[in-house]
């Protein structure tokens, strides 16, 4: 028997061995027939190498997935002040928010406190400008606004006017000044949960004056409004000095329990609703919207009326077939004499009478006016 036929076979073993490849396992030739003919390539397809199984090793208690760190969320840290981010406090149930501003020009102080109160439902309003000369004070209730000056004047409308809101600033609330505020700390602000945002000192020259702002405001973390702010303002130039200071906060919220007209201002809701009360005849569907008194006037009430929606020579057409209705009586149409506005003149109105109440109708094709001649200053041009 030759060795030839087994050679391929040996020289495989060999060359795994010599590559560190113990583990794996060497195919063993088989006994031929010498007379059959034998091939490497049937030798590789029948014997081919296994890999050994690797150890199973049994498992424990102890062997848990690993656990992996929290994917990080899409929070802005630290906060950054976004102005056009931030909320109305109007969203609010209620609130009081007052804003002090303190303007000092070479050592003299000038100082006025606007103090704001607000129910969102059923709304109601109220502002109250105290200033060195008085109190001007504003309030909404029943879709009606009334506003009694510091001089005294009434001022009455219907609806509600967003002016009431303007000192606050809604919903910037006099941050605008401080749009270079640095986020400082999370903290709180009267027991809410805030971020405070500070503006240190900055200066800056403007030809020859210096001005240098600084300021500060806390927002509430919950619901990004604005729950206090404060900036001043200092300005010098040569002898000229002027500091100019606005503190705006937000207090009682949701827990303004009602705002009504105070009793020194019922007799605002009175006047508003004489015309009513005297049956004060009037074309088409107009009703009243505003009625203004002025305290030192010449004691003629201003009522102003919705568009009858008729020309003027309607209107005058009117009055003059007008019969005698609910006590009142047409007394002249044409023009009257020592009317404050164009009556005498321009236009021709409406003279009625009810018992020792005079009034006169304005009416231009836009807007009808009635004014109640208490003196009885007016009288007819004949």
């Amino acid at each position: 028997m030759t060795l030839k036929p087994y050679l391929p076979p040996l020289l495989c073993a060999l060359l795994l061995q010599a590559c560190g490849l113990a583990g794996i396992a060497t195919p063993q030739a088989a006994p031929t027939d010498p007379g059959a003919p034998t091939t490497a390539a049937s030798v590789q397809a029948t014997g081919a190498p296994t890999i050994a199984a690797l150890p199973t090793l049994a498992p424990t208690a102890t062997s848990v997935p690993p656990t992996l760190a929290p994917e990080p969320t899409s929070t802005v840290w630290p906060p950054t002040f976004a102005i056009w981010s931030f909320t109305d406090i109007r969203a609010l149930d209620s609130f009081i928010v007052t804003i002090n501003e303190k303007n000092t020009v070479n050592g003299t102080l000038t100082e006025q406190t606007n103090r704001i109160g607000y129910i969102k439902e059923p709304f109601s309003a109220y502002l109250n400008n105290q200033y060195q000369g008085g109190v001007e004070r504003t309030v909404v209730v029943d879709d009606w606004t009334y506003t009694q000056t510091g001089t005294g004047d009434w001022y009455i409308s219907a609806g509600s006017s967003e002016s009431l809101f303007a000192k606050a600033q809604i919903p910037t609330a006099n941050t605008d000044r401080l749009v270079e505020a640095q986020f400082a700390e999370k903290t709180e602000y009267e027991g809410i949960p805030a971020y405070h945002f500070v503006l240190a000192p900055v200066e800056r020259v403007n030809g020859a004056a210096t001005i240098q702002l600084e300021g500060d405001f806390f927002l509430a973390i919950e619901g990004n409004y604005v729950l206090a702010s404060h900036w001043k303002e200092t300005s010098t130039q040569g002898d000229f000095t002027q500091v100019y200071e606005v503190t705006e906060t937000v207090s009682s919220i949701g827990q303004v329990p009602e705002i009504a007209l105070p009793d020194d201002m019922q007799a605002m809701a009175a006047a508003i609703n004489l015309p009513a009360e005297l049956g004060l005849p009037v074309p088409g569907d107009s009703a009243v919207r505003g009625m203004t008194r002025y305290a030192h006037g010449i004691g003629v009430d201003l009522y102003f009326f919705t568009n009858p929606k008729m020309t003027l020579d309607d209107f005058l057409e009117h009055y003059r077939q007008l019969p005698a209705t609910n006590g009142w009586q047409v007394t002249h149409v044409g023009h009257v004499s020592l009317h404050q506005d164009d009556c005498e003149f321009f236009r021709e109105c409406v003279m009625m009478r009810k018992a020792d109440t005079q009034v006169v109708l304005h009416y231009d094709g836009t807007t009808l006016r009635v004014e109640f001649d208490w003196p009885g200053l007016y009288a007819p041009v004949e």
